[in-house]
């Protein structure tokens, strides 16, 4: 084990030192650069962690205000003090995503002091963890990785702007799943002898795409626009910090793979870009349009999944047959 440190810490040392030749895209503030985020606001999940950070800085040098949901709130002031040029637009909420409990309070906390949001990042996610399960009775990667992010987006459905952007950070290793016609509670929450950690996050990636197209139905007579937006494979971030080997293989792959600023540039894409104004639906990948997979494109399936979601939170949540009429309604309480 020592001596696997040890070239870890070799391999991050010459990387630190080497200007490699990129060729896998432009930054994300090379994306905005041009875009004026004035009087937007938008919310961000996971915003103190490496992509979220990035994403976070970017929208903010756009005059955007930048709503961060984090799980520990001084980490976020901490470092959004030291990546981010402009603090000032900046607001924090704790969430904790293992606990609908903390979503429903964090959602009543922005429903209170918020006024607006323009655009929604669902970028939080976790990975390489053992089984475990949440105080929901649901396995923690599911529940982190989508279902808490969902209904915080269902909760704070009266502040939605009535031409928000909704983008669900997405995994091209969506297609590595197959499940059966009528997914069921052990499709998306996995018993301990089904599970793998990957197994679990490709699940979650695959319920945001389905989503994404459930949302975009349901919507259809709306400004409101969707997507999902694949950052890029092996981007050393904080995701792959719960097992060594996954730190070990990521740092491995850092040379030949985005670096943090670059996995930013989709989602930001996704969420700034006029190109995309009118659009919804769309898995972007390279800021590029991308084929999902069949099951992910199912339309039938994403409102079999849906109806399974909401049958998931009304055994554990209050209200959400009240919430679920709101969201699903095409106009918005809230003007531009």
């Amino acid at each position: 084990m020592s001596n696997f440190i040890w070239k870890e810490f070799m391999l991050r040392k010459i990387l630190s030192k080497t200007d490699y030749k990129r060729i896998l895209g432009p930054t994300a503030e090379a994306l905005v650069r041009e875009v004026n985020l004035a009087d937007k606001t938008c919310l961000i999940t996971g915003a103190s962690g490496s992509i979220g950070l990035e994403i976070t800085r970017c929208l903010s040098l756009r005059n955007c205000n930048v709503i961060m949901a984090c799980r520990n709130v001084y980490k976020a002031k901490v470092l959004a003090k030291r990546n981010c040029e402009i603090t000032e637009r900046l607001t924090f909420y704790q969430i904790n995503l293992t606990s609908l409990t903390s979503v429903k309070n964090c959602s009543e906390e922005i429903l209170t002091k918020e006024k607006k949001i323009d655009i929604v990042i669902l970028n939080a996610a976790t990975f390489g963890l053992p089984w475990t399960i949440t105080e929901d009775r649901l396995e923690t990667i599911f529940q982190v990785n989508f279902l808490s992010q969902y209904y915080l987006l269902l909760c704070l459905g009266k502040i939605l702007a009535s031409d928000v952007r909704v983008i669900f950070t997405s995994s091209e290793s969506h297609r590595n799943i197959n499940w059966p016609s009528s997914p069921s509670l052990e499709s998306v929450s996995l018993p301990k002898e089904k599970y793998t950690s990957i197994k679990a996050y490709n699940i979650s990636k695959l319920c945001g795409l389905l989503l994404m197209h459930y949302l975009s139905n349901q919507w259809a007579n709306s400004k409101k626009s969707v997507f999902c937006a694949h950052p890029g494979s092996f981007i050393k971030t904080g995701l792959c910090r719960n097992w060594w080997a996954y730190e070990a293989l990521y740092t491995f792959m850092m040379p030949f793979c985005k670096s943090i600023k670059q996995g930013a540039s989709t989602i930001v894409y996704c969420a700034t870009s006029p190109e995309l104004k009118g659009e919804t639906a769309v898995y972007l990948n390279n800021c590029k349009r991308c084929d999902e997979s069949d099951i992910a494109k199912d339309l039938r399936m994403s409102f079999k999944v849906h109806e399974l979601i909401i049958h998931i939170l009304s055994e554990r949540t209050e209200n959400i047959d009240e919430l679920i009429k709101d969201f699903s309604h095409v106009k918005s309480n809230v003007s531009n």
